[in-house]
C-alpha cells in the first residue's frame, strides 16, 4: 500500500484495555517571507528536541481547528495571525493516525517564542535544515502535491 493510500485501522478494544492505535488532530501553519517558510526550533518535549518543525501543535478536544491555529501561533510565536487561511487536510498513518489542517498564516512579525521553542527562522524550500522533523517534511510534501493536483 503507498503511502497516498494509507488506512487508519482504528480497532475497537476490550473494556479495560488501552488501545495501541491513537489519533492525533493537529493544526499546523505555514508562514511565508517570499519564497522562505518560517520554523521552529523545539527544546521540548524529549522526542521533539533539537528538531525544525513548523509551528503546530494538537488541537484541544473540541476545539475548531482554526481557532486553534490562531491560539498556536499566539502561543507560539507571540504575535496574533493577521491572516489565517485553509490550504489542506492531510491524513498519514497506520497505528499512530494524523489529521493535520495546515493554513497559510500571515503575520506582522515573530514575538517572545514559548518556553518550549528555542528559535524560529525562515528557510528556503531547497535548504531545509537537516533536523526538520521527516513528519513535518511529509506535510509540506503534501502540499506540493496539493500544488500539482490543482494545477490538472
Amino acid at each position: 500500500m503507498s503511502a497516498a493510500q494509507k488506512m487508519a485501522r482504528l480497532i475497537p478494544q476490550p473494556t479495560g484495555q488501552q488501545s495501541e492505535e491513537m489519533v492525533h488532530i493537529s493544526s499546523f501553519a505555514r508562514v511565508r517571507n517570499g519564497d522562505e517558510i518560517l520554523l521552529v526550533k523545539k527544546n521540548k518535549p524529549d522526542f521533539t528536541a533539537g528538531k525544525w518543525v513548523f509551528p503546530s501543535s494538537i488541537i484541544n478536544f473540541g476545539e475548531d481547528p482554526r481557532l486553534a491555529m490562531e491560539r498556536i501561533v499566539k502561543e507560539q510565536l507571540g504575535t496574533a495571525p493577521t491572516s489565517v487561511k485553509l490550504l489542506d487536510v492531510q491524513s498519514y498513518g497506520d497505528k499512530h493516525w494524523d489529521l493535520c489542517f495546515v493554513y497559510e498564516v500571515t503575520i506582522d512579525r515573530v514575538g517572545k517564542l514559548s518556553s518550549d521553542i528555542d528559535m524560529a527562522a525562515y528557510f528556503g524550500r531547497r535548504k531545509l535544515p537537516p533536523e526538520f522533523r521527516s513528519d513535518h517534511l511529509e506535510v509540506l510534501e503534501g502540499l506540493d502535491k496539493a500544488k500539482e493536483f490543482s494545477r490538472i
